[in-house]
């Protein structure tokens, strides 16, 4: 059985959520391009529902939009389109 609502403890959580768990930065409602690694390719995601930090710019996404772009990702949906992306290689450079 749960226990009694506890409305300052509910604002102290929604403030919480409401600054970037990095820096402390106000997160900020976004739709933005997100994309990443998956096996040896890059994947775009347009449109994507995101929470960005106003001061270091850290994309949090929420539950719901990451299981989205997983379950397209798993079930190899077609894309909407394609684009080709560039490669550069610095194995010549010193590590430093």
């Amino acid at each position: 059985m749960a226990g009694p609502k506890n409305p300052k403890g509910e604002n102290a959580m929604k403030k919480r959520l409401e600054r970037c768990a990095g820096c402390g930065g106000k997160l900020v409602s976004k739709v933005i391009k997100y994309d990443q690694h998956w096996g040896d390719q890059i994947v775009v995601f347009e449109d994507v529902p995101a929470k960005v930090c106003a001061s270091c710019n850290e994309v949090w996404l929420s539950s719901k939009v990451v299981q989205a772009m997983d379950k397209i990702l798993v079930k190899q949906r077609k894309p909407s389109k394609k684009m080709m992306v560039p490669v550069w290689s610095l194995s010549n450079l010193k590590a430093a």
